[in-house]
Protein backbone atom coordinates (compact mmCIF):
# COMPACT_ATOMS: atom_id res chain seq x y z
CA UNK A 1 0.00 0.00 0.00
CA UNK A 2 1.54 3.37 -1.20
CA UNK A 3 2.12 5.89 2.04
CA UNK A 4 0.06 8.90 2.53
CA UNK A 5 2.85 11.03 3.72
CA UNK A 6 5.40 12.53 1.93
CA UNK A 7 8.96 11.36 3.08
CA UNK A 8 11.23 13.79 4.83
CA UNK A 9 13.41 15.96 2.73
CA UNK A 10 16.75 16.75 4.22
CA UNK A 11 18.42 19.78 4.22
CA UNK A 12 21.85 21.18 5.75
CA UNK A 13 23.47 24.06 7.88
CA UNK A 14 26.58 25.25 8.57
CA UNK A 15 27.36 27.42 11.43
CA UNK A 16 30.70 28.92 10.91
CA UNK A 17 32.38 30.76 13.85
CA UNK A 18 35.26 33.40 14.58
CA UNK A 19 36.47 33.31 17.81
CA UNK A 20 33.91 36.14 18.48
CA UNK A 21 31.36 35.99 16.09
CA UNK A 22 29.54 33.95 13.77
CA UNK A 23 28.25 33.67 10.16
CA UNK A 24 24.93 33.90 9.63
CA UNK A 25 22.76 35.12 5.96
CA UNK A 26 19.35 36.75 5.81
CA UNK A 27 17.18 34.46 3.72
CA UNK A 28 16.06 35.91 0.47
CA UNK A 29 13.25 33.28 -0.01
CA UNK A 30 10.55 31.73 2.01
CA UNK A 31 10.36 29.79 4.25
CA UNK A 32 11.35 32.54 6.95
CA UNK A 33 12.09 35.08 4.23
CA UNK A 34 14.36 38.13 5.95
CA UNK A 35 15.40 36.18 9.22
CA UNK A 36 18.95 35.75 9.93
CA UNK A 37 19.98 32.18 9.85
CA UNK A 38 22.70 30.03 9.32
CA UNK A 39 24.15 29.07 5.55
CA UNK A 40 21.84 25.91 4.36
CA UNK A 41 19.57 24.45 1.97
CA UNK A 42 18.56 21.21 0.03
CA UNK A 43 20.77 18.14 -0.49
CA UNK A 44 21.02 17.10 -4.06
CA UNK A 45 20.42 13.33 -4.77
CA UNK A 46 23.61 11.46 -4.12
CA UNK A 47 25.44 13.93 -2.10
CA UNK A 48 26.73 13.26 1.42
CA UNK A 49 25.28 15.73 4.35
CA UNK A 50 29.16 17.32 4.54
CA UNK A 51 29.67 17.82 1.15
CA UNK A 52 25.89 20.00 0.76
CA UNK A 53 27.04 21.85 4.10
CA UNK A 54 30.09 23.30 2.49
CA UNK A 55 28.40 23.68 -1.14
CA UNK A 56 25.66 25.64 0.46
CA UNK A 57 27.98 27.87 2.00
CA UNK A 58 29.95 28.60 -0.84
CA UNK A 59 27.00 29.37 -3.10
CA UNK A 60 25.30 31.54 -0.13
CA UNK A 61 28.59 33.41 0.86
CA UNK A 62 31.82 32.51 -1.70
CA UNK A 63 33.35 31.36 1.48
CA UNK A 64 35.09 27.89 2.13
CA UNK A 65 35.89 26.46 5.57
CA UNK A 66 37.97 23.12 6.78
CA UNK A 67 35.74 20.06 6.44
CA UNK A 68 32.68 20.48 8.70
CA UNK A 69 31.83 18.84 12.15
CA UNK A 70 28.35 17.48 12.59
CA UNK A 71 26.86 19.38 15.36
CA UNK A 72 23.43 17.37 15.30
CA UNK A 73 19.80 16.88 13.60
CA UNK A 74 17.04 17.24 14.16
CA UNK A 75 12.95 17.22 12.48
CA UNK A 76 11.13 19.95 11.43
CA UNK A 77 7.44 19.84 10.79
CA UNK A 78 7.28 21.40 7.10
CA UNK A 79 3.16 21.99 6.63
CA UNK A 80 4.24 23.59 3.45
CA UNK A 81 5.63 20.52 2.36
CA UNK A 82 3.18 18.00 3.28
CA UNK A 83 5.69 16.24 5.39
CA UNK A 84 9.06 16.90 7.70
CA UNK A 85 12.54 18.18 7.36
CA UNK A 86 15.44 15.93 8.16
CA UNK A 87 17.94 18.92 9.00
CA UNK A 88 22.17 18.09 9.41
CA UNK A 89 23.66 20.84 11.70
CA UNK A 90 27.23 21.60 11.12
CA UNK A 91 29.95 23.71 12.27
CA UNK A 92 33.61 24.56 11.18
CA UNK A 93 35.84 27.53 11.86
CA UNK A 94 36.39 30.41 9.27
CA UNK A 95 39.19 30.04 7.74
CA UNK A 96 39.32 34.01 6.08
CA UNK A 97 37.68 35.91 3.42
CA UNK A 98 34.55 37.90 3.66
CA UNK A 99 31.19 36.84 2.88
CA UNK A 100 29.14 38.22 0.03
CA UNK A 101 25.86 36.98 -0.12
CA UNK A 102 25.01 35.00 -3.24
CA UNK A 103 22.39 32.56 -4.18
CA UNK A 104 19.30 32.45 -1.82
CA UNK A 105 20.81 34.94 0.85
CA UNK A 106 20.34 38.54 0.41
CA UNK A 107 22.68 39.63 3.06
CA UNK A 108 25.70 37.98 4.68
CA UNK A 109 27.84 39.05 7.22
CA UNK A 110 29.88 37.85 10.46
CA UNK A 111 27.76 39.17 13.85
CA UNK A 112 29.27 39.63 17.57
CA UNK A 113 27.78 36.31 19.48
CA UNK A 114 26.14 39.46 21.84
CA UNK A 115 24.40 40.50 18.93
CA UNK A 116 22.02 37.19 17.95
CA UNK A 117 19.87 38.22 20.79
CA UNK A 118 18.52 41.57 18.46
CA UNK A 119 17.96 39.75 15.48
CA UNK A 120 15.08 38.41 13.89
CA UNK A 121 16.32 34.56 13.32
CA UNK A 122 15.01 31.12 12.61
CA UNK A 123 13.39 29.53 15.20
CA UNK A 124 16.56 27.57 17.33
CA UNK A 125 19.16 29.74 16.03
CA UNK A 126 20.97 30.85 19.34
CA UNK A 127 20.38 27.26 20.58
CA UNK A 128 22.38 25.51 18.10
CA UNK A 129 24.98 28.25 17.97
CA UNK A 130 25.55 27.35 21.84
CA UNK A 131 26.01 23.48 20.86
CA UNK A 132 28.68 24.36 17.71
CA UNK A 133 30.22 26.51 19.97
CA UNK A 134 30.87 23.62 22.45
CA UNK A 135 31.78 21.15 19.27
CA UNK A 136 34.68 23.58 18.56
CA UNK A 137 35.49 24.77 21.98
CA UNK A 138 38.63 22.26 22.06
CA UNK A 139 40.13 23.26 18.55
Amino acid sequence: MESLHKPDRVGVSLIVLKPAGVLMVKRGKPPFLGCWSYPGGSMEPGEAPAAAALRELYEETGLVVPAPRLVGKHRVARAALGGRLTLHVFTAPWQDGEPVAGDDASAALFFPFAALAGLETTPQAEDWLARARLALAGD
